[in-house]
This record gives C-alpha cells, sequence and structure tokens, in this order.
C-alpha cells in the first residue's frame, strides 16, 4: 500500500505553517522531518503551526517521532502550535496540553500572547 502525505507551507508574518494531508506513519514522517530540518536549521525559521486537520490517520508510533521532533524545534529556541489532533484519541502521547490548540486561530494566539 502507497503511505501518500501532501505537505505545504506558507509563512504569515514569521511563524511558518505546516499543513498536512494524508497518512502520517514511519514512512510518511521523514518527509515531515526533512521539511522542518529545511526550515529550522537551512532557512532559520523558528516558529511553527502544525495543522493536522486533514490528516486521516496517525500510527502510534510516529507520536514518538513527532514528539522527539518538537523537543529538537524546543532545544533550537524555537516555538510551536499543534492544532486539528483532537480527532486522534492519541494526542495525550504526544505532547503537552498548552501546545495543542482545536484550530488555527487559536494556535496563531499562542504565538502573539
Amino acid at each position: 500500500m502507497i503511505q501518500i502525505l501532501n505537505i505545504s507551507t506558507n509563512v504569515i508574518k514569521g511563524i511558518m505553517f505546516i499543513n498536512l494531508e494524508g497518512n502520517l506513519n514511519n514512512e510518511t514522517f521523514s518527509d515531515l522531518e526533512n521539511n522542518i530540518n529545511y526550515l529550522l536549521y537551512k532557512q532559520n525559521m523558528h516558529y511553527f503551526i502544525i495543522d493536522f486537520n486533514n490528516v486521516n490517520y496517525i500510527d502510534t508510533k510516529t507520536f514518538k517521532l513527532i514528539q522527539n521532533k518538537l523537543v529538537e524545534i524546543f532545544l533550537s529556541c524555537g516555538k510551536v502550535a499543534l492544532c486539528g489532533l483532537n480527532n486522534f484519541s492519541l494526542k495525550k502521547y504526544c505532547c503537552r496540553d498548552n501546545i495543542v490548540f482545536n484550530n488555527l486561530f487559536d494556535a496563531l494566539n499562542h504565538f502573539y500572547i
């Protein structure tokens, strides 16, 4: 079975919006990781909003990979907001509640408040 994860990015007011669409598992996570690494280390982006609203499936093993990448961003003095994880009961495995938001508007407010 072919696994597909579409990743689109957009910068608004210095914040990198990463919109994910499709299935997120160990195979497709490498695409997301490569995108984040490029933005973080080559483009010096440190503020990310990652939108999971259009993700159909997240493998439970992938949550640990997501968590590791979040720690890497935080250690690089970055800031992250996640939205759309409310569709997945597994959000408790991934991250702290103070970076998980129901929608993009609330996630954006995380950076300005």
